[in-house]
């Protein structure tokens, strides 16, 4: 493939044609993860704004006619679309549970009513621990942030969390898992990865598919995009993934997006 500035492209590690592959694929469709992936991690959630130039990028691959493009996240739809903007793509948040088309059609995924008491319950805990101001309450799932403690302290908080809340798991249809900066207990039955099969099954066989994730929540995401192209995690190549390859950062992630936007056209 032809760039005006090949050493811009940003290698994928442990995929050394991946860009070779792209460029054969007529149709093409990329997934990604928000926090840790389009936005560096902050303490204070809502300051979490994406890398600059990153919203224009995505407006710029979404106006390709050759790519699909989504947004993935465990954030609520509220939250992920006061961050990124309206920039016309499709944004899915709370793990899956809550959809917004690019037109800005909403659809939400109704939990069970066991869930939601667990859910109810789990919220009642942490409050009784002291943890009200570090709990997050969503659409289906509750979260603990730990970001900003101490790495001591965090884990210690984290570990309880888990414990405590991975018992409620068992006994209401839940689950729990970590991610960066905290521990969240969500509804089973849906995931980033049926999310991310849900949108994959609506494409052309031809086309090649990406997905792009940071942390454990994306693993799901990762496994189920297996047949149709690649999984990449953002961060340390070393760390166990189901991902295929890895970029080590989010200004690789960015790069990563000018080289997708500058791609040329799939030949006819």
């Amino acid at each position: 493939m032809s760039y005006a500035s090949e050493s811009d492209i940003p290698l994928i590690i442990n995929i050394p044609d991946f860009w070779d592959r792209l460029d054969e694929a007529r149709k093409r469709f990329l997934a990604l993860d928000y926090d840790g992936t389009l936005a560096p991690f902050r303490i204070e959630r809502m300051e979490a704004a994406p890398l600059e130039g990153i919203p224009e990028l995505l407006k710029q691959i979404q106006a390709r006619d050759d790519t699909t493009l989504a947004i993935i996240s465990g954030r609520s739809l509220f939250e992920l679309t006061g961050l990124v903007g309206n920039i016309g793509v499709t944004m899915v948040g709370s793990h899956g549970f809550e959809l917004r088309g690019p037109d800005g059609d909403i659809v939400v995924k109704k939990i069970s009513p066991e869930q939601e008491v667990g859910l109810v319950e789990a919220r009642a805990i942490g409050i009784e621990a002291g943890l009200e101001k570090r709990l997050e309450t969503k659409t289906a799932s509750i979260a603990l942030h730990t970001r900003g403690l101490s790495p001591g302290e965090a884990s210690r908080m984290e570990d309880e969390m888990h414990g405590t809340w991975g018992d409620l798991a068992e006994k209401y249809s839940l689950e729990v898992k970590r991610f960066n900066g905290g521990v969240e207990l969500r509804a089973m039955g849906w995931n980033k990865g049926d999310a991310l099969e849900s949108l994959l099954l609506d494409l052309k066989e031809e086309t090649l598919c990406v997905y792009i994730g940071d942390d454990e929540t994306d693993e799901d995401a990762f496994e189920r995009i297996q047949p149709y192209g690649f999984g990449i995690r953002v961060g340390d190549p070393f760390q166990p993934s189901k991902a295929n390859g890895f970029l080590p950062d989010i200004e690789s992630v960015k790069r990563f997006l000018v080289a997708w936007r500058d791609m040329p056209s799939p030949t006819s």
